[in-house]
């Protein structure tokens, strides 16, 4: 059954097949024996090669190993690890910082985390995947608004219960389509409905606001 289901799927194009790079990840890459322009990294800040970050990783790997080997809550959280959300705190100018081993799984991670069942995603309809898996696995009523349309959103919010407790979702670069989520107009609706704001920055971190703080900085 699966074979069959996947030969159908296959008929109809929709499957994708991983085509490995063989060199490390820059403007130019080496694929399928050809060296091409990438234009499809997220390593806008060129950090992925940088002489001083391979360094790092190599001296912090001699330390302390190539894996944590446990669970952070367990015995896996180490000196790095600490170091890191430390200093991304700052960066950010919050009261701490807690990291991911990737974006998506900051998302799946924290927004059930944040919001449970009997709760209200309010989230922009052109939000990422992960943000969408995330607001699913919450077991919370989750809605759309169009997109960057407050007006929308401010429409939903004024219908739910006034006690209830609401999340509402959005990028803050919107990787697709490039444009900026209109963040003070959602930061005071959050106020006056008494809403929280969940802002994905993936795409806005290192590369946008004073110093590169992100769009909620811009």
């Amino acid at each position: 059954m699966f074979e069959k289901r996947l030969n159908e799927s296959a008929a109809q194009h929709l499957t994708r097949r991983l085509t490995p790079l063989h060199s490390g990840v820059g403007p130019i890459v080496e694929m399928a024996g050809r060296q091409i322009l990438l234009l499809a990294s997220n390593d806008y800040l060129g950090l992925a090669m940088h002489p001083e970050v391979i360094q790092a990783s190599v001296e912090a790997t001699q330390q302390f190993g190539a894996g944590a080997g446990a669970a952070r809550l367990i015995s896996g959280s180490l000196p790095p690890h600490q170091d890191l959300e430390s200093a991304l705190a700052q960066f950010k100018g919050t009261e701490a910082a807690l990291t991911f081993s990737s974006g998506y799984l900051a998302n799946i991670g924290t927004i059930p985390a944040l919001i449970e069942q009997g709760g209200l995603i309010l989230a922009d309809r052109l939000c990422h995947a992960s943000l969408i898996d995330g607001c699913r696995l919450s077991a919370a009523d989750f809605r759309v608004y169009r997109h960057n349309d407050t007006g929308h959103l401010q429409s939903l919010l004024a219908k739910r219960r006034r006690a209830r407790r609401t999340l509402i979702v959005t990028d803050g670069l919107f990787s697709m389509d490039g444009d900026l989520a209109p963040l003070p107009e959602l930061s005071r609706l959050a106020q006056t409905y008494e809403a929280d704001l969940y802002i994905d920055d993936a795409h806005g971190t290192g590369v946008m606001g004073p110093h590169g703080r992100g769009t909620a900085g811009a």
